[in-house]
């Protein structure tokens, strides 16, 4: 098990301007971490200068079609730089969409998704699938776009981790149903290491615990989401003791990434998040 931060754990500042992604390698190898894993919705081409945060102007907005080569470069020279692992790029994705120019645009962010995380060290993409709860139809489609991006991955050798993450992936059956059709639709052998589970430990909305275990044989990649401490140091909301117990009993071995996104300074939460993963793993 190998812990990393995510750049959402800076999310604030990252919105507002006041960092831009290719310093986050930096940020987390100044808390003492060696691994990170970056957003794509924080690739902006240029960020707001001081004077124009003070007007109230937002940076250029990310453009989910084609990325800024000149901004990878900048995060990848920059991560090379901090002494810092890639563990994971993060793209935010909807597998489900009808409109055959939709679907296409899908793919094609897909695939410079994988050639990003191919030029940046990423071994790992984390997705969403996107859609509505309870739609078969969705699920249909998001099985066939998936089959249409698989290869792809395949040779780039980037695995793809897709999210218990609103929608459609609300459900963790639904879930690993897509799994485990996409895998069985390339020959389970060969896809069940690069097509898993990016799975969230606060992203369920009823049932934790069976959904943490019916996720957590398929997980490739694991977000230890945290807002709010008690005084004992334990998470609020999450049962950590029992989310990293079910990851132990599933044998997983990758990495889990910290997303902090509570209030206060990020450093704190990221490292109470910390202590508390070693504290039950």
């Amino acid at each position: 098990m190998d812990i990393a931060v995510s750049s959402w754990s800076f999310h604030t500042a990252l919105s507002a301007g006041k960092l831009s992604l290719p310093e986050v390698p930096f940020c987390v190898y100044g808390l003492g971490y060696r691994a990170v894993e970056l957003q794509d919705m924080f690739l902006w081409p240029r960020q707001p200068n001081r004077l124009s945060r003070l007007f109230g102007r937002k940076a250029i907005p990310f453009d989910p079609h084609q990325y800024d080569r000149k901004a990878l470069l900048r995060v990848r020279l920059n991560r090379l730089r901090s002494g810092t692992r890639l563990t994971c790029w993060t793209i935010d994705s909807d597998l489900t969409v009808e409109d055959a120019a939709e679907q296409e645009a899908q793919l094609a962010y897909l695939g410079a998704a994988i050639q990003a995380a191919r030029l940046l060290g990423a071994p790992v993409i984390r997705l969403t699938l996107g859609g509505q709860p309870n739609d078969q139809g969705a699920l249909d489609r998001a099985v066939d776009l998936m089959r249409g991006v698989l290869p792809a991955a395949i040779a780039a050798n980037v695995r793809l981790a897709v999210e218990n993450h609103d929608g459609l992936s609300n459900d963790p059956a639904a879930l690993v149903e897509f799994v485990q059709r996409c895998r069985g639709a390339q020959g389970a052998e060969r896809t069940s290491a690069y097509l898993g589970v990016c799975l969230d430990f606060g992203n369920f909305e009823r049932g934790a615990q069976a959904g943490m275990q019916q996720l957590a044989p398929y997980a490739i990649h694991a977000h230890a989401k945290s807002r709010q401490f008690d005084a004992a140091g334990e998470e609020t909301a999450i049962d950590y003791r029992m989310s990293l117990a079910t990851m132990k009993s599933a044998r997983y071995d990758g990495v889990i990434s910290i997303e902090y996104e509570g209030e206060g300074d990020p450093a704190t939460g990221i490292h109470q998040t910390r202590d508390l993963i070693e504290k039950y793993w």
